[in-house]
């Protein structure tokens, strides 16, 4: 592939979440109807160990989503990183035996290493400044709606109401319609896709206080043993 389509332009890691995803969950237990339920964490972890096909089913499932709609291969629209040229990917078991996913992307009309070099050490080149400025608003951990003790609070609070739900465990709610209107005053169907937005913020931010906080305190001891 390298030979015929010279250096990718992506090497993309791709480790889906099988335990705590309904999807996964749903094919562990091999029921006829969709309802992605809130279990006992107990209950559903038992379900997906207990099940490896179902883990590999859910697998190659998100793996073929991610193709077809994140790289827009065989699809309608381009993809999330440009047009498609070609992909390679390979496979791999975790220390738990569960799966991930290695890729190599290609995408089309791309700079190629050389012209690439020569824009990148050119100061004067808007494609060095685009990068530059890319690079610099990428690398950040920041949550939507505050800093990661106001996050938490947050999230603490409202995991107190009788209402909440795990957004782990859940499906998230589609948007409204969009406003397909030209006036400058705001209307309903302005104001139901703004709360929407508003909402769509929270729950993001409630996923990554509960999915992306690196704790080393993980898989320790009460007396500090591993």
């Amino acid at each position: 592939m390298i030979a015929c389509k010279s250096a990718p332009y992506w090497y993309i890691t791709l480790s889906p979440a099988n335990i705590q995803h309904p999807i996964c969950i749903y094919f562990a237990q091999m029921n006829k109807e969709f309802k992605p339920n809130i279990l006992p964490y107990d209950e559903w972890l038992h379900s997906v160990c207990a099940n490896p096909v179902a883990g590999a089913c859910f697998f190659h499932f998100l793996i073929e989503t991610f193709i077809s709609e994140v790289l827009g291969v065989n699809s309608k629209h381009r993809g999330l990183y440009g047009e498609t040229d070609a992909y390679y990917g390979t496979v791999e078991q975790q220390g738990r035996l569960t799966l991930h996913l290695h890729m190599l992307l290609w995408i089309r009309g791309g700079l190629s290493p050389q012209e690439m070099w020569e824009c990148l050490m050119n100061p004067e080149s808007e494609f060095q400044k685009k990068v530059k400025k890319w690079l610099e608003s990428y690398f950040t951990g920041d949550f939507m709606t505050g800093s990661k003790e106001e996050v938490l609070t947050m999230v603490d609070n409202n995991s107190k109401a009788t209402t909440y739900v795990d957004h782990t465990q859940t499906m998230p709610d589609g948007p409204p319609p969009f406003c397909a209107s030209n006036h400058k005053s705001p209307c309903k169907p302005c104001n139901r896709l703004e709360l929407w937005w508003n909402q769509f913020k929270v729950t993001v931010d409630d996923i990554l206080s509960h999915s992306n906080i690196h704790d080393c305190s993980r898989n320790t001891n009460k007396d500090g043993t591993r």
